[in-house]
């Protein structure tokens, strides 16, 4: 019964069934066409695992500094840059990789203190470049370059969003983010970013007090950043962004805004 069934069905349809099932199908192939453009036009390829991971504390300098991505890459179009707390590159030799690793060796052993790892990513899927960076910290030395506070707010959409750089008290970089208006707030992100370095996309975690915190240590080298606040309300579409522009002083680790006003006391 149920074959027959079947093949009545589908493999007869006349008239006005007919049309409309292959109408049916012309817009199903259509969408899943712009699915898969969209999809590949979008391909980057990202950091799955780090070696050293992010915001490590090491009591040696690493063997290597390895990165998987989440997709083959390009070999000869992929790098990793060691920079040590002065914003200079450390001599590495480049190991012999394939598929989705890139791998360093730092040459000789690292100071104690704080590096970032820049990448670079070219994807062997579509070509597109990506890139960020990441921190982490060999023990027995500073664990930041910041030292000192700064304020600063700007509107995010109809928020007043004020952006604290400072550092934590291990001495690691901390951002946080303070609204007006939490109603709603399902999350915030700060995306930092750099010309050199390109940008992270970070999400922060609760305070306990109001406010939302990044403390990975992120900003681990001196000079100017850009950050962006990004928060995610309940039933509303569209993220509220701020936008603010910090540097910390190459000799006193003191941050500083450039173009934010500062909030008033309380």
């Amino acid at each position: 019964m149920f074959p027959s069934r079947h093949i009545v069905t589908h493999a007869q349809p006349t008239g006005r069934r007919s049309r409309t099932a292959k109408l049916a199908l012309v817009c199903l192939a259509g969408c899943l066409s712009l699915a898969t453009s969209f999809g590949s036009a979008s391909a980057h390829a990202y950091p799955q695992t780090m070696d050293p991971s992010a915001n490590a504390r090491l009591d040696a300098t690493p063997t290597h500094v390895d990165i998987t991505y989440d997709s083959n890459i390009v070999q000869n179009g992929t790098s990793l840059v060691l920079l040590d707390s002065t914003d200079t590159p450390v001599p590495v030799q480049t190991d012999t990789t394939s598929g989705r690793q890139s791998s360093i060796r730092p040459i000789s052993d690292l100071a104690a203190g704080p590096y970032t790892v820049a990448w670079t990513s070219l994807s062997a899927d579509d070509g597109h470049t990506a890139q960020g960076f990441y921190t982490f910290v060999v023990n027995g030395g500073p664990t930041g370059i910041v030292d000192g506070q700064a304020q600063a707010q700007a509107p995010a959409a109809d928020l007043m969003a004020k952006l604290t750089v400072t550092s934590a008290p291990d001495g690691s970089s901390l951002l946080r983010v303070d609204l007006n208006n939490t109603t709603d707030v399902e999350r915030v992100r700060i995306q930092l970013s750099r010309p050199a370095l390109g940008s992270d996309l970070l999400d922060t975690r609760a305070s306990g007090d109001g406010g939302w915190v990044l403390s990975g240590n992120e900003v681990a080298i001196p000079g100017t950043w850009h950050a962006q606040v990004i928060v995610r309300r309940t039933n509303v579409v569209d993220d509220a962004k701020g936008d603010f522009d910090f540097s910390v002083d190459s000799v006193t680790g003191a941050p500083a805004f450039a173009s934010a006003s500062t909030p008033a006391s309380n």
